[in-house]
C-alpha cells in the first residue's frame, strides 16, 4: 500500500509538471507568433515555417 501511495504522489507531481511545461510552451509559442507577425517582411520574401507545421496547429504565423 505504501508503494501505491508513493506512486500516486509521483504521478501527481509528474502531471503537474507536464501541465506547467505545456503552459510554458504555449506561452513561448504565443510570443514567437506575436514577434513573427510584428517583423516587417519585404514583399515577395518567401515565408518559412521552421517547425514544418508540426507544433503550430492553431497558430497563424
Amino acid at each position: 500500500d505504501t508503494i501505491h501511495e508513493r506512486l500516486d504522489i509521483i504521478e501527481e507531481k509528474v502531471m503537474k509538471t507536464v501541465e506547467h511545461l505545456e503552459s510554458e510552451v504555449k506561452s513561448l509559442l504565443n510570443i514567437i507568433s506575436e514577434t513573427a507577425s510584428n517583423i516587417p517582411i519585404a514583399p515577395g520574401t518567401p515565408l518559412m515555417d521552421i517547425f514544418d507545421g508540426k507544433y503550430l496547429v492553431g497558430y497563424n504565423l
